[in-house]
């Protein structure tokens, strides 16, 4: 395998991580703006919980993304800049907004009205920022991403504004929907709350599967080359399989009550999804000009960049391990604790 192929790689898996972790946050976002019934606040109180142990330090890996395209292949990232730059744009409004929202809800001494008004700031910035992230993975693969001396052909709204990378993006919303109701299933204390999310899961994701057969129709008018790159790839096709398997045994599980298991596979129907993606990209960056081939830097350059990401992992993990077990510590302390108030 070729240095490129390497950073492309190493890309994709930091892809695989956000959509993994982040992606799960920002579903329960979407199901916080859904919460209702006599639970209402029980959700709420469960979706907060979920979301605060690593919530902002999941951005490290779309940053990640970010520095390793510029940094390795600088002319894919100056053509996806100028052409995407209206979706980048919108989704990080949304990444700002639903952040700030989040620390104003549940930290500041704000009075009840402002809060309510932060919490639907947070629930719809949760919602439309992965609709944009769905827009721009689609604009990606659908040959419109055509720049020349700086200036984009297709304009600044025809390269992304159609069918296609809107199912991509509304896709993408039912796929974080399905992560986030499957993982609070397995999280939730309560009968109640579990039906509740159980029933979402299910309905997030045949929301999913009917968006994915809508995409894949979609793609053959407009994105010929992903499609083809699917369909002629054993790997895609392989890991399309898993794909359908994975949901299907989450739904099994779900409803025999084995819910830290279709939390699993619903992770792995997700994971394979982006591989899926991934492979059938390959080695384009951006349709139909910027490969990983034309857009390297230098073999050099790409080298010692791949090394940083080995040694940039060897602090990372362990980090992220670290505060993941202290958030989840503190948090089996206060329901101990809590327990043992009611207990006589």
């Amino acid at each position: 395998m070729n240095i490129a192929s390497v950073l492309a790689c190493i890309m994709a898996a930091a892809l695989l991580l956000y959509v993994l972790l982040a992606g799960a946050d920002y579903g329960a976002g979407f199901w916080d703006l859904l919460s209702s019934g006599p639970s209402k606040d029980a959700q709420k109180e469960l979706i907060a919980n979920a979301i605060q142990p690593i919530w902002e330090a999941n951005h490290v890996w779309l940053i990640l993304i970010l520095v390793l395209l510029f940094a390795g292949f600088p002319p894919a990232f100056g053509a996806v800049m100028i052409a995407l730059h209206v979706p980048i744009l919108l989704m990080l409004v949304g990444i700002v907004l639903r952040g700030s929202s989040f620390v104003f809800r549940a930290y500041s001494t704000i009075d009840s009205e402002m809060r309510k008004a932060c919490a639907y700031v947070f629930s719809i910035s949760s919602s439309f920022t992965p609709f944009f992230m769905g827009i721009l993975i689609g604009s990606l693969s659908d040959n419109r991403v055509l720049v020349s001396e700086d200036v984009s052909i297709n304009g600044y709204l025809f390269n992304w504004l159609n069918p296609f990378s809107v199912s991509m993006g509304l896709l993408t919303v039912a796929l974080f929907a399905f992560l986030a109701a499957s993982y609070l299933t397995a999280e939730a204390a309560t009968d109640e709350l579990r039906r509740t999310f159980r029933n979402r899961t299910v309905g997030a994701g045949v929301a999913g599967i009917v968006l994915t057969v809508i995409t894949f129709a979609l793609s053959a008018e407009y994105a010929t080359g992903l499609r083809e790159g699917f369909t002629r790839n054993s790997v895609a096709i392989c890991f399309a399989i898993i794909a359908w398997l994975a949901i299907a045994v989450s739904f099994v599980a779900l409803y025999k009550g084995c819910f830290q298991l279709s939390r699993i596979m619903a992770a792995v129907h997700a994971g394979s999804i982006v591989v899926v993606w991934a492979v059938a990209q390959y080695p384009y960056i951006a349709r139909p000009q910027r490969t990983i081939f034309n857009s390297m830097l230098s073999a050099t350059v790409v080298h010692d960049i791949v090394l940083a990401c080995v040694a940039g992992a060897i602090v990372l993990f362990p980090s992220l391990g670290i505060l993941l077990y202290v958030f989840k510590d503190q948090r089996r302390n206060k329901a101990a604790a809590s327990s043992s108030k009611v207990q006589p």
